[in-house]
């Protein structure tokens, strides 16, 4: 997750909220009203695999983006989804399941959620 998170942190589109990108959980304190455009990354599973003599050798990880957009957002909002899966993608990140938008019945703000794939491979120390 934190690589994701990284990614997008380093190449941030200027339509997300300067502070609106969130790995894991948005904080109470963060305004959730529909007015501002934020990220939210959060891990969907990260299995170990790519076993051998008894050990493991990658996390097999499945992490999720979701994008709550301003209700006033001037970007469209497919545009924006491809754009951050472009990067992802770019940084070798499979693009693994792109769910239908829908609209916050708290906020009335389109969400978007998508997930990401990616085996990783861990270094292990002798």
């Amino acid at each position: 997750m934190t690589q994701v998170y990284e990614i997008i942190k380093a190449n941030k589109p200027s339509w997300i909220w300067i502070d609106g990108l969130y790995p894991e959980n948005i904080p109470n304190i963060v305004d959730k009203s529909g007015s501002k455009t934020l990220v939210l990354i959060t891990s969907v599973t990260e299995p170990l695999s790519g076993y051998k003599n008894d050990t493991f050798s990658e996390i097999s990880a499945s992490i999720q983006v979701q994008i709550f957009f301003s209700k006033t957002v001037a970007i469209n909002v497919l545009d924006a989804q491809l754009e951050l899966m472009n990067l992802l993608d770019d940084n070798g990140w499979i693009i693994a399941t792109r769910y239908p938008n829908v609209v916050d019945p708290d906020t009335e703000q389109v969400t978007a959620t998508f997930s990401v794939f990616k085996k990783i491979k861990i270094k292990r120390g002798n």
